[in-house]
């Protein structure tokens, strides 16, 4: 027994030195190639692998670290993965506007099971076709007939948001995210789930939970083969989290056949059709998606338009509870639109969005500091010049998007929160790709246009409501952040809020 084990381990050393030496003569290009980068030293196997051990608060702080310590483009290897890290503005711009660089990298993969591959795990091919197909849906007439429901259910945060006037400060997110998905479900998905608070909650939970686990497993080599990732924990979490986000997306879906065999009638056949109703159009008898990738895309714009905005609007109302003064000045641009009118007397128009325009940097300026993608991976489909480099193909380029936003080289006083930042003027004076919230090129955010235009909506009619004010005033520097796929705070973002005198009492 005790030799059959022993040769059994020493089977084992073997079969993985025979693994690693081939590992090595397949990458060998890549390892001569990755020697004219600068970053970390790396150890036999592991590369720099063990460097990103810990929470994803560790993790972000560690990546931190690295690019602040070498110039763009540096490298870091994740076991025989050879990832370049960029951040210069005009090496972003070759990058993101590169055929070459169109594939997301296979990191993204670990999303697979909850989004399949809707447009944002989608490889470059099947990501061509459905973007082409679901781009009419963000027509600007379409999202201008959203604005009713963004104003509607922004009026619904504001009275759940009433029980905590005067009182103690309250964990924000928690309610902005039940408001902005009521909102995507009843805009782009042409369904009302308002009554379903606790679902909502639940949903918002499940979801963390699900991108916590793909960025651990997308940042931890030994979570990357299944066959190991499946007998831990998180693989048991992810499981039930994403059986029960998949519910809610089904659940959508079947309210809007129901809703439409209801009033007997067909999809009204126009080119311009909310997101839903086209993909189901698009669907029917199996036209140009499945029911599956029907799905697939639901579930991508159901966590695209709840959870991102959620974050950014959470970050804004932190930035405006914490600088008073910016506050008063986004009020009063919006007092010269309404004056002491309440939204329930006066609400937001298409034409009032056009004039909230220190609004507007106020919430540029926070997804300058918060950029809820903090950075981004693409393919190196082929050997790629970005101007003095050359990426390898095989490699991964990582996109460090919070580093460019707050890189002292092109911002004066990064760390400042300053939205006449975004004053025409300023913004002319700087590269175009020092700022790219919602990334760039060909595969940018298809629903930039719906998020600003939601988020505007929201934020100024919670601020023609309430006083934002935050106690203990945390600086920038020191807010704790993680990433898990998207940029987190480590603690709960909390305000609390007063009623908003009208200006004529108050003078």
């Amino acid at each position: 027994m005790f030799y059959a084990v022993v040769y059994f381990l020493l089977s084992v050393i073997a079969l993985a030195l025979v693994s690693i030496l081939l590992q090595y003569f397949k990458n060998r290009r890549l390892y001569k190639q990755a020697e004219l980068f600068p970053g970390p030293k790396t150890i036999p196997i592991f590369g720099n692998a063990h460097l990103f051990v810990g929470s994803t608060e560790d993790i972000l702080n560690k990546f931190k670290d690295i690019y602040d310590s070498y110039p763009s483009p540096l490298r870091v290897w994740l076991g025989d993965r050879l990832f370049i890290a960029v951040y210069d503005p005009e090496q972003l711009k070759t990058i993101l506007l590169s055929p070459k660089a169109i594939e997301k990298d296979d990191l993204y993969k670990f999303a697979r099971p909850w989004l399949g591959t809707g447009l944002f795990t989608a490889p470059a091919s099947k990501w061509r076709v459905h973007r082409r197909l679901i781009m009419p849906a963000f027509n600007q007439k379409i999202l201008q007939s959203f604005i009713e429901i963004f104003e509607k259910h922004s009026m619904i945060l504001v009275q759940e948001l009433e029980k905590h006037v005067n009182g103690k400060e309250f964990d924000v997110f928690k309610h902005i995210s039940v408001c902005t998905l009521n909102t995507i479900c009843e805009s782009a998905m042409g369904v009302s789930t308002t009554s379903e608070i606790e679902k909502h909650n639940k949903y918002a939970h499940a979801a963390e939970r699900v991108f916590q686990v793909i960025f651990h497993r997308m940042a931890k080599i030994w979570l990357h083969p299944d066959i190991f990732f499946k007998f831990t924990k998180m693989s048991r979490d992810m499981t039930e989290a994403v059986k029960f986000l998949h519910s809610v997306t089904n659940d959508v879906i079947q309210k809007k056949k129901k809703d439409l065999k209801a009033v007997g009638t067909e999809i009204e056949q126009t080119h311009w059709k909310p997101f839903l109703d086209l993909l189901m159009e698009l669907s029917d008898n199996g036209k140009k998606f499945t029911d599956e990738e029907l799905r697939e895309e639901v579930d991508t714009m159901m966590i695209a338009g709840n959870d991102t905005t959620a974050s950014v609007n959470s970050f804004v109302i932190l930035m405006l509870a914490s600088h008073p003064e910016i506050q008063e000045k986004a009020y009063q641009e919006l007092y010269e639109i309404y004056g002491d009118h309440s939204p329930e007397d006066l609400p937001v128009t298409n034409e009032d969005l056009q004039k909230m325009d220190y609004l507007e940097r106020v919430i540029k300026e926070t997804m300058r500091l918060f950029p809820v993608g903090p950075v981004i991976l693409r393919k190196a489909g082929d050997d790629l010049d970005i101007g003095g480099h050359t990426l390898p193909k095989g490699s991964s380029i990582v996109i460090v998007i919070m580093k460019i936003h707050r890189n002292e080289e092109h911002w004066l006083d990064p760390l400042k929160f300053n939205p006449d930042r975004f004053l025409p003027h300023e913004t002319a004076k700087r590269h175009p790709y020092c700022y790219i919230p919602f990334s760039a090129g060909p595969r940018n955010c298809i629903g930039f246009k719906y998020a600003m235009m939601a988020m505007k909506v929201l934020i100024a009619t919670i601020l023609r409501k309430y006083v934002l004010i935050k106690d203990e005033i945390t600086l920038i520097e020191n807010i704790k952040l993680k990433v898990d796929v998207m940029l987190k705070p480590v603690d709960q973002i909390t305000v609390r809020i007063e009623k908003r005198i009208p200006k004529l009492i108050r003078t």
